[in-house]
């Protein structure tokens, strides 16, 4: 269940980010996303602020990848598919 949540998550950051061009708001809400499920999964606290730690950097970095990316090309399409696959894990 927490796998289809994620890829609609991102799949609709990812719209977000084509509408407001903003990457690092799009990896904030993601984050908190993560942070408020890690907290139904009652999840260790410093375990939620570590992995959210690495958590932004990571999504911030694809996102601003998306961001920088032209829209529509073969590359911006295989840093999609890889970031969805990434979010599988």
């Amino acid at each position: 269940m927490f796998v289809t949540i994620n890829i609609l998550l991102l799949v609709g950051l990812i719209k977000l980010l084509i509408e407001s061009e903003k990457p690092f708001l799009c990896s904030g809400l993601y984050v908190a996303a993560h942070f408020v499920f890690g907290m139904i999964r009652e999840l260790p606290f410093s375990e939620l602020l570590l992995g959210s730690g690495i958590l932004f950097a990571l999504a911030s970095l694809y996102f601003w990848l998306l961001y920088r990316i032209e829209m529509g090309t073969a590359r911006w399409w295989v840093v999609i598919v890889a970031g969805l696959v990434i979010g599988l894990v």
